[in-house]
């Protein structure tokens, strides 16, 4: 056995109806949706601490996740998981597996385009299969990602930002003053921002995140 197919016999344990863990017989992919976001923020932190132990370490928290999650799967098991992976990978890499030619990094990212889209040809619009549960930073930069593809990244910009000029601010459930508030118009401002950012080569993601690790040195500094 390998320290995978261990995992697999401890997932199943805890999963056992008799002699298990009732916690983990109790949950349901909905009720684990957000340790899987949580342990991939962990993930994130521990790349960018440049630590390999802390990166093994929540490498395998990922992982746990994986195999809770094929566990307690009735149609699908973790051996359907990895081959679907597998495949899909070949398929996504001719230039590896096949006769494509890529002998650049943009050539790879048109090969893996095309293939995507060969797979996705069911798809009706540039934005499906963009995650709505995907921070709305995260999920601004990937949207217009596909609308730089499809070329008219900027018109579709510019007219939100019209319309989101003229909209009217709606309170939320905050119960200070502004607390909760939405404005449509400093909304658009900000995506018009990210939008510019994207195009002078600025990674918004990565910038904000520094911003932000500054904030709290200097919110730690000051305690």
């Amino acid at each position: 056995m390998t320290a995978v197919s261990d995992l697999v016999a401890v997932v199943d344990r805890l999963l056992d109806p008799s002699g298990g863990c009732v916690w983990n017989r109790s949950q349901t992919h909905a009720s684990l949706a957000r340790y899987a976001v949580e342990e991939s923020y962990e993930l994130v932190d521990a790349i960018d601490s440049g630590d390999d132990g802390e990166l093994r370490e929540e490498l395998g928290d990922v992982l746990y996740q994986v195999v809770l999650h094929a566990g307690l799967a009735e149609s699908f098991d973790l051996e359907d998981v990895a081959a679907d992976a597998r495949d899909k990978m070949v398929r996504r890499h001719p230039h590896v597996f096949g006769d494509e030619r890529a002998d650049t990094v943009e050539d790879v990212v048109r090969v893996w385009r095309a293939a995507k889209a060969a797979e996705k040809s069911s798809r009706v619009s540039a934005f499906d299969g963009v995650p709505h549960a995907m921070p709305p930073l995260e999920r601004a930069v990937k949207l217009l990602e596909r609308l730089e593809e499809r070329g008219d990244a900027d018109a579709v910009v510019a007219s939100v930002v019209v319309a989101g000029s003229g909209a009217v601010s709606g309170s939320g459930s905050g119960s200070g003053s502004g607390s909760g508030s939405v404005d449509a118009t400093w909304g658009t401002e900000v995506l018009a921002t990210i939008a510019e950012a994207r195009k002078a080569g600025i990674d918004p993601i990565a910038s904000l995140r520094a911003a932000v690790a500054g904030l709290e040195a200097a919110g730690r500094a000051g305690e």
